[in-house]
Order: structure tokens, then sequence, then C-alpha cells
């Protein structure tokens, strides 16, 4: 620092540049001139914990992998009828096989209790069931006219004369109702086929579900059934209250199955639910949590000596499949799975005896819908709109400006007595898209599930409250 004369003024030193009381940053010698520079301590700090952070995503990577590659080596068989068209990654079909075998008591044969159909796009980020009633009519080349739950069954006690030796009973009993429920279909005049299948036993049905400490279900009305079917061939008494609540596998079993209070229609219903919660269930897990659960999973459903309560041709340490399952894990919202099922009022029908013969051309329709990603085109929505506000003409008023958005409307009708303080959007079918615009739209409260007091063809309902009528 200069000496500071008495008069003001600083004195340059020797040899030095006159000072004029600007401040000067002052840089590290030998530092590039207009660079900023970081000591070599702190990147050499920096560098650590990136190469430290690289090498925990490694080990995660890793671990998972391990662990799905682990869990393959015990589920995953092969498919007699060769390999797959397709894969999970550009867009496949799956069929889950719920099946009903005695382990214990081989005399008694077996059972498919469930069919229903996943179309996996991993690439496009959707998923979309399809049920098939237990009880529909095909044609067995074997049997000639019979329910389609009996392919499983006879693919399974015919494993070497249907596929050759080396073939379990299982393999063979997957391939044969994969390829009865593709005829049914007719995939092959879309150029397809069923790709994979998942043979899931009640046990391990039970299993998934505890492994991930349970499920939710919102049980939309209240199911009483005295003749649930009990392991010992009795019967017993099971009731489901209506509202959200928490099941066990156990429990979550008999939800799916319970089908005396209404039909197999309504426990079609149900599987779709139980799926619909099991991957809401996955999705609240992070990724690490995620990879937890696959040992988890893996010793519940695998017993040394036994055949594993889940099998699959799907090939699930396969690169195609993980990334396919990553991508709709990380993006799918639970809520938007399209739901499709094969039952009176979407498909004509008639019967012959127990069996349903399905009219071949609405069901050809609902397999191009559920080939569809989900989406309001694919939904065909119909709404109805119900007067609560005690507003004469404000229903009327409301279905036009809804049918001028784009919107198919039935015509619309008052609500029964009572109070409706707020707009109440009611998705009844599957139309998860159209419902969630109609809400926005309206301001509305959106609800799954029926509205109480009220009959309605409509897939979608709307409740006006008194805040549409003071909106107007």
């Amino acid at each position: 620092m200069p000496d500071k004369p008495s008069n003001g003024q600083y004195v340059t030193p020797r040899g030095g540049t006159p000072y004029t009381g600007e401040t000067r940053v002052m840089r590290r010698l030998n530092a590039p001139s207009g660079s900023p520079s970081t000591p070599p301590r702190r990147r050499w700090a920096l560098g650590r914990i990136l190469l430290g952070l690289m090498t925990i995503i490694i080990l995660v990577i890793g671990l998972g992998y391990w662990q799905v590659w682990q869990l393959a080596q015990r589920v995953v068989v092969s498919d007699p009828r060769g390999p797959a068209l397709s894969s999970p990654l550009l867009g496949a079909n799956i069929l889950v096989v719920g099946v009903d075998i005695r382990r214990d008591r081989p005399e008694e044969g077996v059972r498919s209790d469930t069919l229903m159909l996943i179309r996996f796009d991993g690439m496009g980020g959707w998923v979309n069931l399809l049920s098939i009633p237990r009880d529909t009519q095909v044609e067995l080349d074997e049997l000639g006219p019979s329910k389609i739950n009996a392919a499983y069954a006879y693919g399974y006690r015919h494993a070497t004369e249907l596929y050759g030796d080396g073939v379990t009973p299982e393999q063979a009993g997957m391939a044969y109702a994969a390829d009865t429920v593709s005829r049914f279909l007719n995939f092959d005049q879309r150029g397809m086929r069923v790709d994979y299948v998942v043979q899931v036993d009640f046990d391990g049905f039970a299993a998934l579900i505890d492994a991930l400490g349970g499920i939710t279900i919102d049980v939309p009305r209240r199911i009483v059934d005295e003749a649930y079917p009990t392991p010992d061939y009795g019967v017993m008494r099971v009731e489901f209250e209506p509202g959200p609540q928490r099941m066990d596998g156990a429990r979550a079993l008999i939800y799916a199955r319970t089908r005396h209070a209404d039909s197999d229609f309504g426990r079609t219903e149900r599987q779709q639910q139980v799926v619909q919660a099991i991957v809401q269930e996955i999705q609240q897990r992070n990724w690490f949590e995620r990879i937890l659960l696959i040992p988890r999973l893996r010793d519940a459903i695998t017993q040394d000596g036994e055949t594993p309560a889940i099998v699959t041709t799907l090939p699930i340490a396969n690169v195609d499949t993980l990334l396919a399952v990553a991508r709709i894990a990380a993006n799918l919202d639970p809520a938007l799975i399209g739901r499709y099922r094969i039952e009176p009022g979407t498909v004509a029908v008639q019967t012959n005896g127990s069996n349903l013969i399905w009219d071949a051309n609405d069901v050809a329709a609902l397999v191009t819908r559920w080939l569809t990603p989900p989406g309001e085109a694919s939904e065909q929505a119909q709404v109805q709109v119900f007067n609560g506000a005690g507003v004469v003409g404000l229903a009327r008023r409301t279905s036009e400006k809804l049918a001028a958005n784009g919107f198919t409307l039935l015509s619309p009708a008052d609500a029964p007595p009572g109070e409706y303080p707020r707009t109440v959007v009611y998705q009844i079918g599957n139309t998860p898209f159209t419902a969630r615009r109609l809400a926005q739209l309206l301001g509305a409260d959106l609800v799954v599930g029926s509205p109480p007091g009220i009959s309605s063809q409509a897939d979608i309902v709307v409740i006006l409250g008194n805040d549409a009528a003071n909106g107007e």
C-alpha cells in the first residue's frame, strides 16, 4: 500500500504504477488471462464425487440386473410354439392365464380360471387390458365346440402329443391356450399372435401382492358372496364394503375371484382393477426400492424342487424387455391403463347352454380398440348431464356447451332430489382421458365409479352443482 501524505494524494512506489483508487482483482500467477481457474485440489475432489456417483449408479444397475437374471432362471421357460413375433419394446401381446392347480391333489386336474390379454407397448409407453370370459365358446380341433378355458387343461394333459418330448405340462398348457386365444381373436388376419404367456396360480397371485406389502383397492359397491369356494371344497361367506381399503394377497385373491354377488363379468372387472392396483403400488416406489422387491418376489413364488407359482415365456432378463418395462414404469399413469372386456352390452352374444357365443364383428371391433393407444378417440365415450342445481335449462345449456367442445352427449335430465354443492364428473366406463378433460373443462371433481341413485347408459355422468349455477 503506498503512503498517503497529508495532502490526500497517494505517492507512487518506486518502479510502480500510479494507483487510481480502483479495485483490482488479483489472479493466480500462470492462470490463463480472461478465464476462471479451479484449484487442483478442488478439481480432484469434484472428480472423486463424480466417480463415486458413477460407481453407485453402475452398482445399482448391476445389482438390479443380477436380481432379474436370478428370477429369470427360475420362472422363464421356452415356448414350444417357437420365437415370438414381436418385442415388448415395439408392442407385444401377452396372455395372462390364471390357473387353479391343486399340486397336493394331482387327481383333481387343472383349470384355467382367468384369461387376460395385455397389449404392452414400451416405446409408446402404454398398456391395455382385454379380458375374455372363461365360458366363451371356441372350436378346439380335438374336442369340437368347447369353453375357452378348456384349452389350457387340454394342452396340460397332452403335452407330448401336441408338442413332442421334453415339453412340460405347464409349457404345453400355456402354448395351447395362447394358440386358442389367437384363433378366437383372428390375430392371424392382423399378422400377429399371442407373443408371450404368463401363468399364475392362486399361490403366486397372493405371493406377488404380499411381496408388495399389499395393494389398495377402491371397492365400487358392496359385495356379498354367500358361497365363496374354500380350498377344502366347502364354501364360506365373504363381503366387501364400498370404498378404498388395503388388501393382503389372500384378501385380494378373494376379491378377484368372487362372482356370486354379480357374475363372471363383474369378476373380470375386479381382476382388471387388481392389475391396476398392482401397477399403482409399484409406481409409488423409487427404483432402488423396486430392485429390492425382486428377491422378495423370487423367494415368495419359487421353492426348490417345485414348479414356481408364476411361470412365463417372456424373457424378462433380455435388454429389450428391461428397456420396455423401465419406460412403462417411469411414465405410465395406472389410471390411464385401457381396460376392455368382452361382455354383453359391448359385444352381442348368444348362448349354447352355459357357453357364450360372441358376435365376431363386435369382437373384431373391440380388439381394434384394444390395439389402439389409449386416448379420447379410442374411448368413444358418451356423456349425460344431470341438473342438481335446480336452475331451469342448466343441464341443456351445459350439454350444448360440451357438444360444441367435441363430446358425445345423451339427453340431459334432472338429478334426484338432494344437495349438490359442487359439480361432479363420474367416470363409469373405461374412459379416463375423456373424463379428465371433461372435469378440467367444467372445473369439477372427478370420481371413478357410478353416481348414487342414478341409472344411466352413459360412460360418464355429470351432476351439476350449485357452483355451476353461480358460474353461469
